[in-house]
């Protein structure tokens, strides 16, 4: 049997809770009828959107699930593919390459499209030397060790991250950075086999796959979390001059 890669699930884990619960909440954008036309170098119907930050640069994407209510709260249900995000108008059949703002395969030629979209970037690492539009927000889990929990067999994985904020103002820096405190301080994370699948396929559509919890593993506890803002560096370049970053500890309890 294949051994489970337990630091890419805990990275991925992360990641995704961020990606589609967190972000999705707190900062989706609307556009409504956006004109569609063919692009036959992507092989869909896309939008010629002038918007900035541009909807489908790295790290963004459509939203790819519906909000839900539960016990008053806005959630994100990730259970299956959104009906409400997005619209087409003029086709009634076809398929969605969320990263992309791209629609394959309609039954008939569509003419708009409403959609909700992320306004802040997510991506792994640090930023390269050409990075997203801002807002950005860069996670890094960049190391881990173990620990005894108890007699006998079993161990603590605790692996320590950063999630970097790189905001385009002061005001904006401290709300990002407020919610990824807040979504990690206190909260417990269902650690998933993400070694498995995805949500979406290698093109942007969805997949269908559903995470489920790994077999011998607790949930995931974040603890010494917290968050160094800076002050603003006008010297700095426009990408590093209003950034924040928050840490964290994630442990995992293992039977071995």
């Amino acid at each position: 049997m294949r051994p489970i890669p337990y630091l890419r699930i805990y990275d991925a884990s992360v990641i995704n809770y961020l990606k589609y619960e967190v972000i999705p909440v707190n900062f989706t954008e609307q556009v409504v009828n956006e004109p569609l036309v063919f692009d036959s170098s992507l092989g869909g119907y896309v939008t010629q959107s002038s918007m900035l930050p541009l909807p489908t640069s790295p790290g963004r994407g459509w939203a790819l699930f519906d909000e839900a209510e539960v016990n008053g709260r806005t959630v994100i249900d990730t259970s299956a593919e959104q009906t409400s995000q997005v619209t087409v108008n003029g086709a009634a059949t076809y398929t969605i390459d969320y990263p992309g703002g791209r629609i394959l395969s309609p039954d008939t030629v569509p003419t708009s499209v409403s959609y909700s979209w992320y306004y802040v970037s997510l991506i792994e690492g640090w930023p390269a030397g050409d990075p997203p539009p801002l807002p950005v927000i860069a996670v890094d889990v960049d190391k881990t060790n173990k620990a005894g929990y108890q007699l006998g067999g079993g161990t603590k994985d605790i692996v320590e991250g950063s999630v970097y904020v790189f905001a385009t103002s002061e005001t904006e820096k401290k709300e990002i950075t407020d919610v990824i405190y807040q979504a990690l301080y206190n909260r417990t994370l269902s650690i998933r086999n993400w070694y498995e699948g995805s949500y979406l396929d290698f093109n942007g559509t969805y997949t269908g796959f559903q995470p489920t919890t790994v077999s011998g593993l607790s949930s995931g506890a974040f603890t010494e979390v917290s968050a160094n803002l800076r002050g603003p560096r006008m010297d700095w370049s426009e990408v590093n001059r209003h950034r924040s970053r928050v840490t964290f500890t994630l442990e995992v309890y293992k039977d071995d």
